[in-house]
């Protein structure tokens, strides 16, 4: 998928850029398409970085059942934010469960 967002979106990029400077009365719709192929392209690297944070995630918990947020975002170097966020889309991939503890315990993490 990155390969196909890099190679769409630079492709498109640099046709829409050829096409807005070569004034082949297709200006109007040139700019527009080189910054939706730019946003593309942006998004794929968005995507990229995104998996890499919640492989993180996964890789500990392979190791690591049962592990609370705080022991995760220490132990990967992440915030626990951005680490909440990757086991919510985890969670919702069927990937990762949660159990709740007791009423002080915060919940605990865990590969399905």
């Amino acid at each position: 998928m990155r390969i196909a967002n890099h190679i769409v979106g630079s492709g498109t990029a640099m046709f829409a850029a050829y096409d807005a400077i070569t004034g082949t009365g297709m200006a109007s719709r040139g700019i527009p398409q080189m910054c939706c192929a730019l946003l593309l392209y942006t998004a794929g690297i968005f995507q990229d970085h995104l998996r890499r944070r919640d492989t993180r995630v996964v890789a500990y918990l392979s190791g690591n059942p049962d592990a609370p947020l705080s022991k995760i975002s220490a132990a990967t170097g992440l915030s626990q934010e951005r680490v909440a966020s990757s086991l919510q889309r985890l969670h919702a991939d069927g990937l990762v469960v949660s159990e709740e503890g007791a009423v002080p315990l915060p919940p605990r993490y865990r590969l399905t």
